[in-house]
């Protein structure tokens, strides 16, 4: 810019960081992610096979009476991971899943799916689908959930990384 007078701007930077480093905490909200087998059995220790199908479970949960509307759920994923289906009831075989609630609204991209709810429960829990494509060891981002409105009202959980074994 040139000449006289005030210029304002605002800056806003998102992401994950190198490093992986970022503040885990609950804020009136709770936020959580597992990983399932198609069949229901929990995977733990992050380590998938290649072409492997994984149903991710996220748990909202808040300990007050008070609905909190608008919450945004945020789940970054992995470079090694594709969302396969944001509706694991169109699946084939996933009768297992008894818990799960249809969020408001849902956003799906390459890279996260964003899930709109309204918390007029304790607890609400969603599942969608993701395939496990590339093998390697990727950087995964925490799950967040945030009120649109409130930002006192966050949660922040499960970073770290993932592992992605070829098939044998």
């Amino acid at each position: 810019t040139k000449g006289e007078g005030r210029l304002y701007y605002f800056w806003v930077a998102e992401g994950v960081s190198a490093t992986g480093a970022y503040k885990e905490e609950d804020s009136y909200l709770k936020v959580r992610r597992q990983f399932f087998t198609r069949t229901g059995q929990m995977i733990s220790g992050n380590l998938f096979q290649q072409n492997e199908l994984v149903i991710v479970k996220i748990t909202l949960e808040k300990n007050f009476a008070t609905p909190v509307e608008n919450v945004v759920i945020t789940d970054i994923l992995p470079a090694g991971f594709e969302i396969e289906n944001p509706r694991t009831k169109e699946i084939p075989g996933m009768d297992w899943i008894k818990d799960a609630q249809n969020p408001t609204a849902l956003d799906v991209r390459d890279d996260r799916i964003h899930l709109f709810v309204d918390m007029n429960t304790g607890r609400q829990t969603y599942y969608y689908a993701v395939r496990a494509v590339s093998p390697g060891i990727f950087r995964m981002g925490p799950v967040s959930a945030d009120a649109m409105y409130n930002g006192e009202y966050h949660s922040y959980n499960g970073g770290g990384s993932i592992e992605i074994r070829n098939k044998k």
